[in-house]
């Protein structure tokens, strides 16, 4: 698997410049030794029969989450995005267009270690009309949600699909950023991101993002 060491910010520039952007997506994860495995995969679920448990969790959440939407229309692939977005454990994977926003992830929080930035190259998405019922689908692949919250908008959001969701994700199309923490550079990248427009506030419009993007802005942490 190719990878590419960040140890600047033109460092993360002239990476993200290599790639097609028709087609790829990336995936910030805190530490470079994150396996690509949904958070149901990481998760341990009550009962004993692993698909069951996770429709169940699926189905509590929209029939309680249905007083929350505007959009009383949506599809079951739009309902696992939406949950998938607002931390339920789910067989999706968040990925996002814009490899500013993946490298924010990355290095967000605390870390003594390197943090990476997975990248994904697939010009192909799943047709959720012809596949329905996401559950019977047995193939792994992206898909474009309709934009069903202000967090997926300004996150650019994608997501990949997971049937065998307690494995690790691989393909040959996968290569990763790997972002060195020397000299704390993952605090500095993160300072130069907000310089761009890349902080909480602009990821999370909302309240709660607004005001973790001000506790950040005038505490001394990360």
């Amino acid at each position: 698997m190719a990878e590419t060491i960040i140890r600047s910010f033109d460092d993360l520039h002239k990476a993200v410049s290599t790639h097609d952007h028709n087609i790829v997506i990336y995936r910030g994860l805190k530490s470079v030794d994150y396996d690509l495995i949904p958070r149901l995969g990481r998760e341990k679920l009550k009962g004993t029969q692993p698909l069951k448990a996770e429709q169940t969790i699926l189905r509590l959440f929209r029939e309680q989450a249905y007083q929350y939407v505007s959009d009383h229309n949506l599809k079951d692939w739009d309902w696992l995005a939406l949950a998938q977005h607002h931390g339920l454990p789910t067989r999706l994977m968040d990925w996002t267009r814009n490899p500013l926003v993946a490298a924010y992830f990355a290095v967000e929080k605390e870390h003594d270690g390197d943090s990476v930035i997975w990248v994904y190259s697939e010009r192909h998405f799943i047709n959720t009309d012809s596949w329905p019922d996401p559950f019977k689908r047995g193939e792994a692949g992206r898909f474009i949600p309709n934009h069903v919250t202000r967090r997926i908008t300004a996150q650019m959001g994608v997501f990949t699909f997971h049937p065998d969701w307690e494995l690790p994700f691989e393909s040959p199309e996968l290569s990763k950023m790997i972002i060195r923490n020397k000299d704390n550079f993952r605090k500095q990248l993160k300072r130069t991101l907000y310089t761009y427009g890349i902080h909480r506030a602009s990821l999370f419009p909302d309240i709660d993002g607004l005001a973790a993007h001000i506790t950040w802005l005038r505490t001394k942490g990360h």
